[in-house]
């Protein structure tokens, strides 16, 4: 009889949910790249990712979303969309249910998974350097200038997915690139989507999940020296949102 180490029988695989949604997600990357090709604008993509792509991935994972707040956005905006962090499954989320052409930030290391990497690459998505802070700067530059035009961009200010479903502190470059840019600062808060597929475990359970949108806090008037403020400030609203699954309008902030 062959021995099996007991190292082998431990590891857990991800259940057939999982797999699906990552199968799926690994055939739209080559769509993607193709409707790139066929459309360098990226409005393809764009229209592609958010009718297809996401909600498909999210039927696979058993997810029903509730949104509130969305009512009162002007959509033909861009944004920079300020969210916390709980998942895996919070990108097709909101990119399934914010009316809006989105990229996102992602680290450098994503950028060379076959085909999904190229995807990202080819569709410009924002390749993130955490290790070197210079690099991080003419990022912020560059993307500064592509979002006065749009599409919006998706932040996820803690910087990595939260441990324990809780929102964590926030990081300032998305921030620095909202003022840079001139453009509002969207914060969205996510409930739900920790408990369905957190960053402890491979597996994906179904379950119901919320997507709750603040008001826009404008940042055309506003130099660097208000970034810690205006963070503050998006944290605040991202986490009463968290807290009572209700939106948190501007002049409640300021109240504050």
């Amino acid at each position: 009889m062959v021995a099996i180490p007991l190292v082998v029988l431990q590891i857990k695989l991800p259940n057939w949910r999982a797999l699906a949604m990552f199968g799926w997600t690994l055939i739209w990357s080559m769509i993607g790249i193709l409707a790139m090709i066929a459309d360098p604008r990226g409005k393809l993509f764009s229209f592609l990712a958010r009718k297809c792509w996401s909600p498909q991935t999210l039927w696979i994972g058993g997810v029903s979303v509730t949104v509130r707040g969305d009512e009162r956005i002007d959509w033909s905006r861009p944004y920079v969309i300020c969210a916390n962090h709980q998942s895996q499954i919070d990108i097709p989320l909101l990119f399934a249910h914010l009316p809006t052409g989105i990229r996102f930030l992602a680290k450098r290391a994503l950028f060379y998974i076959p085909i999904f990497g190229w995807m990202l690459a080819i569709a410009r998505f924002i390749p993130v350097d955490r290790g070197n802070s210079e690099k991080a700067r003419r990022l912020i530059d560059r993307s500064a200038l592509r979002m006065k035009k749009g599409p919006s961009l998706l932040v996820f200010p803690e910087g990595t997915r939260s441990p324990d479903g809780r929102v964590h502190p926030f990081k300032s470059g998305g921030f620095i690139l909202g003022i840079k840019a001139g453009v509002p600062i969207l914060p969205v808060a996510i409930r739900g989507t920790y408990d369905l597929v957190s960053k402890h475990h491979l597996n994906s359970r179904p379950g119901k999940v919320e997507v709750i949108i603040g008001s826009p806090i404008e940042t055309d008037r506003l130099d660097l020296t208000a970034r810690n403020a205006i963070k503050e400030q998006t944290f605040r609203a991202i986490v009463a949102m968290h807290e009572t699954g209700l939106p948190v309008l501007q002049k409640e902030l300021e109240r504050k």
